[in-house]
């Protein structure tokens, strides 16, 4: 009945228009004293043509209301699969920040165990289990990147005390490791967030002592450009991998030689580059070093909410 409804609103002017040129034709019929005859015989070719077109509408209006619910249908079925899964993928994040935030329990009980017992292997088990804690915090950070809101504070930020925090971090690394620091205090300031520029550093510096077996990293800024330059003597990367490095999921070459690459890293880097305007340029020589340099925006501050 509905249908019937819907469809006689839709033609209702079509008819109220054949009725129209029916009545006028009705009265000059009338006041020419026409034969009526012929009248009657117009009527009835016109009622007949009227209920072929609205027979044929009918028709077609049916077959686009059935579409229009089965379209309808699929749209209801739609939001309930997308419903369930992004209920589905929140389960799943939570139970993975749980574990993450779990495990770092057993990370602290292993330091403090490699910190009393003294052996041969104790500097590679501290540097695996200081990987172990990054990967778990590069994790973390990761998920927040991808579930932030406005998790933003621009402010003018002090780069050498985001400096002084992760090198006090990586100190232990830096001397496990027998690599030297060549930084002089910048005395700069920046306009970021100094959260995420943190972690942004801390992944590049983190790749540089990573891929670094020996000889120095070096810290220095160019003001001209407004850029943290992180420089390295390690094994570095090559040329065809370059452009790739900060895809998801990408450890080139050197990355599956040393078995050392997530792949997130630089990806996470990236995402991160985007959010605060930054961008990030790098240069590399195999077996010679990479330096990747970090251009801060210098005036125009258009950050990615």
């Amino acid at each position: 009945m509905e249908k019937i409804k819907k469809f006689v609103k839709t033609e209702v002017k079509i008819c109220v228009a054949v009725f129209i040129v029916l009545l006028i034709f009705f009265f000059v019929f009338l006041f020419a004293n026409l034969d009526f005859s012929l009248f009657y015989l117009s009527l009835e070719i016109v009622t007949f043509c009227l209920l072929i077109y609205l027979f044929i509408c009918w028709v077609t209006f049916k077959k686009k209301e059935n579409l229009q619910e089965q379209v309808n249908q699929l749209l209801i079925e739609n939001r309930q699969l997308k419903n369930t899964i992004d209920i589905e993928r929140k389960d799943l994040e939570e139970y993975f920040l749980l574990w993450v935030h779990q495990i770092k329990t057993p990370i602290t009980v292993s330091d403090l165990i490699l910190q009393k017992e003294k052996n041969p292997y104790t500097c590679q088990l501290k540097e695996q289990m200081f990987y172990i804690r990054e990967y778990t915090n590069m994790a973390i950070n990761y998920m927040k990147l991808k579930d932030r809101q406005a998790d933003m504070d621009i402010a003018e930020v002090e780069i050498d005390k985001l400096l002084k925090t992760l090198l006090r971090k990586y100190s232990g690394l830096f001397i496990d490791k027998n690599i030297s620091l060549d930084y002089q205090p910048i005395d700069t300031k920046i306009i970021t967030d100094a959260k995420w520029a943190t972690i942004l550093i801390e992944q590049i510096l983190a790749n540089a002592l990573k891929y670094t077996n020996s000889g120095k990293i070096t810290l220095s800024f160019d003001r001209d450009k407004n850029a943290l330059k992180v420089k390295d003597t390690g094994i570095g990367i090559k040329s065809e991998d370059i452009n790739k490095i900060f895809d998801r999921g990408y450890s080139g070459f050197n990355g599956r030689i040393n078995e050392k690459s997530s792949g997130i890293g630089l990806y996470l880097v990236k995402k991160i580059a985007i959010l605060l305007n930054i961008k990030i340029e790098v240069c590399s020589t195999v077996n010679v070093g990479s330096e990747f340099i970090i251009c801060f925006p210098k005036q125009s501050y258009n950050f990615v909410r």
